[in-house]
């Protein structure tokens, strides 16, 4: 029982079927808000109603990401020690809408109350298709044993509702019973309905297949365009870039004409040497990297004797069947605890590692955004991506400015800049050689996000060696103008979700990634940046970020020496916190400006970091 610990062996199982399932209803989910897990499965919303004061209970539904639907807030409801019902209903063009409900009775309860609150719930729904499934804890295989049973069958067919499922869907050595079910008033079209055979849970699921016309869009369109970068292709990109004349870049002075006749003559033989191709993208199931071929086989030798069991109930097929499965229950666990043990040992130095292996373990799945069929702005429903990507970008781009509206800026007369004192040396931006480049390459980390020209970093470093002359004409060229390649600052974003409904841009963050080239000519130019700065001393040494050798360990180090030092000279330690909302989005560049000429970044510098910072674009 419970879905926590269950899910894995839901998704694996869920992924066995080509066609996939419209919606999944799940009882006995045992989720509550102190243990309510990631259970997200790709291309479903996830919607559940959950016991609220003791242990066990509990519904959920999965829906397709694609169906119009809505929360039916009155069919969805707690009744401590009775039941947990959730319930949504689904817009069809053409057809009456569709209720499908997920129930689950509490064992023993007050049978009164649970046929009452399902007459209260489900009457007078003929202008709509119902489905009703879950487990009802009512046996409906022996009806006129027990008055209770005869009463809810009766109630049932009062309101228009017939059970789909005739055989029992526990099966133990000793007794079968039908307490799971799937109730609906749809008579006058068929309605495949069945079982099917798994050991996930001492229940067999039941299933309801009912052509309602529902066309799926995506299942049409479920295709990708993905970039051929095999090593050969690669390799051969690298040689034609080796090969290729750039004297008509070097002639250039301007750096915008430079840089851009460069990145024309580079995506011409990206495109020719590693061309985009379309994919039919398929949701195909990631198998568990611990679950060896052996491991495999096992499990579908485990899913044949459960099956003989179901079968033939003998004491010899139930005792077979549970020996096998509680021993590969055991292998299966001493396997994923080497797994993870050898991936925390491997990552011992690389907290990021050690946090993606967590997340693993934990089942928080990353880079997946799931993003819904359509968003909500001013009421109205956006199902156009194109408008919606409109939106998102006018959202994003406005943050900053809307925040900088609401800041109160004092009348002081005196300058900010004022207390900054000058410094009498300059920065100078000495040459760059194609060593320096080499350097600077080789130290990225291997990425294969891609920027808006589609390229990443691992593939940069595959043909650093063919391009390696022409950027640096271009990055000495740059620092020789004092200007920044606008083609440089267009940065690819990606709307990432934070928290709330997934319907509402604001409940999203954006994420930039730059352009691979622009993050060469940066580092070069923060190297003597930084060289500048430490040379100059213009830094405190309570500036922990952004710096060498610095990082916020050491600050909370410094921070419990100064906590300790006031203890042991018994006086008082009192911190103040301050989180500052869209701090760089809200930095007025006039003022940093005037810092930064102070500082000694004067003349062609200080244009190169106003070139930098301005006319920005996603």
């Amino acid at each position: 029982r419970s879905l926590y610990a269950n899910f894995d062996t839901i998704k694996e199982y869920i992924a066995q079927f080509k066609k996939p399932f419209t919606v999944i209803a799940i009882s006995e989910t045992w989720i509550t808000h102190k243990k309510e897990g990631n259970f997200e499965l790709h291309g479903y919303d996830f919607i559940h109603q959950d016991r609220i004061r003791k242990k066990g209970g509990g519904v959920a539904l999965y829906i397709d990401k694609n169906l119009n639907y809505k929360k039916a807030e009155m069919m969805t409801t707690t009744i401590e020690g009775v039941m947990e019902c959730v319930t949504v209903e689904i817009s069809m063009e053409k057809k009456k809408n569709i209720l499908v409900s997920c129930i689950y009775r509490t064992p023993g309860s007050k049978i009164e109350t649970f046929k009452n609150k399902m007459e209260e719930m489900f009457t007078n729904l003929y202008q709509k298709g119902v489905f009703i499934c879950g487990d009802f804890n009512i046996d409906l295989l022996n009806p006129n044993k027990n008055k209770s049973t005869e009463e809810f069958i009766d109630i049932m067919y009062s309101l228009g509702l017939f059970p789909l499922i005739t055989r029992p869907t526990r099966i133990t050595l000793h007794c079968t019973t039908l307490i799971d079910n799937i109730f609906t008033n749809i008579t006058e079209e068929k309605v495949e309905r069945g079982l099917l055979v798994s050991d996930m849970s001492d229940h067999l699921p039941i299933f309801a297949s009912y052509d309602c016309h529902y066309k799926n869009e995506t299942e049409e369109t479920n295709y990708m365009y993905k970039r051929m970068k095999t090593e050969q292709r690669l390799n051969s990109l690298k040689n034609d870039l080796l090969e290729q004349d750039w004297n008509i870049v070097y002639e250039k002075n301007e750096v915008d004409q430079a840089y851009d006749t460069f990145l024309n003559i580079f995506k011409s033989q990206f495109d020719r040497n590693c061309p985009v191709i379309k994919n039919i993208q398929r949701n195909k199931y990631k198998e568990k990297p611990w679950m060896t071929k052996g491991l495999q086989n096992a499990c579908n030798k485990k899913n044949t004797l459960y099956r003989e069991f179901i079968k033939n109930r003998t004491t010899e097929t139930e005792q077979k069947y549970k020996r096998y499965k509680n021993k590969l229950i055991n292998i299966v666990r001493s396997c994923k605890r080497e797994y993870f043990i050898k991936k925390l040992e491997h990552n011992r130095n690389n907290i990021k590692g050690i946090w993606k292996v967590l997340n693993c373990v934990i089942r928080k799945e990353t880079g997946n955004n799931n993003y819904p069929q359509h968003f909500v702005e001013r009421k109205n429903n956006i199902t156009n991506m194109n408008e919606a990507v409109d939106e998102f970008n006018k959202y994003f781009v406005s943050i900053g400015s809307k925040l900088e509206e609401k800041i109160i800026v004092d009348e002081i007369q005196t300058d900010a800049t004022e207390y900054v004192e000058r410094n009498k040396n300059s920065v100078f931006l000495r040459a760059v050689d194609e060593k320096e480049i080499y350097e600077i390459v080789r130290n990225m980390k291997n990425k294969t996000s891609t920027d808006w020209n589609d390229i990443d970093m691992k593939t940069l470093k595959c043909v650093i060696e063919g391009i390696v002359k022409p950027l640096t004409h271009i990055c000495n060229l740059s620092f020789q103008k004092g200007f920044f390649p606008n083609n440089m600052k267009v940065a690819r974003v990606i709307p990432i979700y934070k928290t709330g409904d997934k319907h509402q841009f604001t409940n999203y963050r954006p994420v930039s990634i730059l352009s691979q080239f622009s993050k060469i000519l940066e580092k070069l130019f923060v190297k003597r940046f930084d060289n500048f700065v430490d040379q100059c001393e213009l830094l405190t040494e309570c500036q922990y970020g952004f710096r060498n050798n610095t990082s916020t360990v050491l600050a909370l180090i410094d921070l419990i020496e100064e906590i300790t030092e006031c203890i042991d000279k018994k006086r008082h330690a009192i911190g103040l916190f301050l989180d500052l909302k869209k701090a760089f989005d809200t930095v007025n560049h006039d003022i940093l400006m005037r810092k930064m000429e102070k500082y000694g970044f004067r003349g062609i510098v200080l244009d190169w970091i106003k070139s930098f910072l301005s006319n920005r674009q996603q």
